[in-house]
């Protein structure tokens, strides 16, 4: 590792983004690099970061392991979030994630998990490791990989509604929905209803007895 690492600052919220900028430029480790609000906004020309600080919106949350996921070829990521609307710990950590700390983490613990992610270390907050802990004990196979939508649509599949049926539960075009089933069998590395009616159950997102078409 180089004398200083590389710093990207993705952060939605202008406060806390320019807050990150100044806590992080000051430290003689680190050199911040790019500074954004969202992913799209990333200078793509500019050569991967060590570390790429990722604070997404509330609304961004909620397919936060998909985001994940695509910002890994950029730098080591290190999310910060509430992790709310049972937004998993461990499925950031699937998707590539090298950090996870909450929105709460003093200077002093941010600063931490940025030289341990710089390292290719892994930091995970006190305060997310019992999360962590109990999501590791309830997962046996990779169920944190489907984004929400895309698990509301195997539960709807699994429990017998068509495409058409699942399109206007979920307000969305009948080929959105059939992109939904195609990332579905592909992430679950499955093929037939059966196949995915299993998975569902698997994961627990409808009981042994449901009525499934």
């Amino acid at each position: 590792m180089s004398p200083t690492s590389r710093i990207a600052i993705v952060e939605y919220y202008d406060l806390v983004r320019r807050g990150l900028e100044n806590l992080l430029s000051a430290s003689p480790l680190l050199r911040v690099v790019v500074v954004a609000a969202e992913p799209p906004d990333l200078d793509l020309a500019e050569p991967p970061a060590d570390v790429l600080v990722f604070g997404p919106s509330l609304k961004a949350e909620q397919n936060l392991t998909e985001l994940v996921g695509e910002l890994t070829s950029l730098g080591r990521v290190l999310v910060i979030s509430d992790f709310a609307d049972q937004q998993p710990v461990a499925g950031a950590l699937r998707a590539g994630a090298y950090g996870c700390v909450t929105r709460h983490a003093d200077d002093d613990e941010l600063l931490r998990a940025v030289a341990t992610v710089a390292l290719g270390g892994l930091h995970v907050a006190p305060s997310l490791a019992a999360r962590l802990h109990t999501e590791l004990q309830l997962s046996v196979s990779p169920p944190l990989v489907l984004a929400r939508r895309e698990a509301e649509a195997l539960r709807l599949l699994a429990v017998g509604l068509t495409h058409g049926q699942i399109a206007r539960r979920m307000n969305l075009t009948e080929a959105t929905v059939s992109t939904y089933v195609k990332r579905i069998r592909s992430k679950l590395n499955v093929g037939n209803k059966a196949d995915l009616t299993r998975k569902a159950i698997e994961l627990g997102l409808l009981r042994e007895d449901a009525k499934v078409a």
